[in-house]
């Protein structure tokens, strides 16, 4: 039994080697779940700063010139949203979406802009009078290094004359 003792020593030592082995691993793991994790924070609170409302009529947008409607959105977060990374698409088709006055760069939290929705191809599909269709309006914000996302969706009347 003398002659164990040195031997339980050795396997005693391997076993406590490999136990800090395995929880060095797991440790670092652990923290990087944590980055992980820290960053959707991040960007889910990015997303929720995120808003746009619209504050035209929905019941009353005109259809004008035979390939456009102006709609005015109101950015209803706390960020600011990009002007130029507006998208929409108006009873499934797709438009192009441009700032009326051409000049608005900033969309602080607050303002209302308005908005220039072009597509020619869906005045043969709208019929004269009222034409009720889903308009999706997607936005998104840079202001603090996250993307921020939002979608409106919203069930409009185009009026064609």
């Amino acid at each position: 039994m003398a002659g164990s003792g040195p031997s339980e020593l050795i396997l005693l030592s391997a076993g406590l080697i490999v136990a800090a082995l395995v929880s060095g691993i797991i440790l670092e793991t652990w923290d990087d779940m944590d980055d992980v994790l820290d960053e959707r924070g991040k960007q889910g609170a990015e997303d929720v700063r995120t808003r746009v409302s619209l504050v035209s009529d929905p019941i009353n947008i005109a259809w004008e010139g035979g390939d456009n409607a102006k709609i005015h959105l109101q950015n209803s977060g706390d960020t600011f949203l990009d002007v130029n990374s507006v998208g929409a698409v108006l009873g499934g088709t797709t438009m192009t979406v441009t700032v009326t006055d051409g000049t608005t760069t900033q969309w602080l939290p607050g303002d209302t802009v308005q908005f220039t929705l072009t597509n020619s191809g869906l005045n043969s599909d709208l019929s004269t009078g009222d034409n009720d269709l889903l308009i999706t309006v997607s936005v998104s914000s840079t202001a603090t290094g996250y993307t921020g996302l939002d979608t409106l969706r919203e069930e409009v009347r185009i009026v064609k004359p």
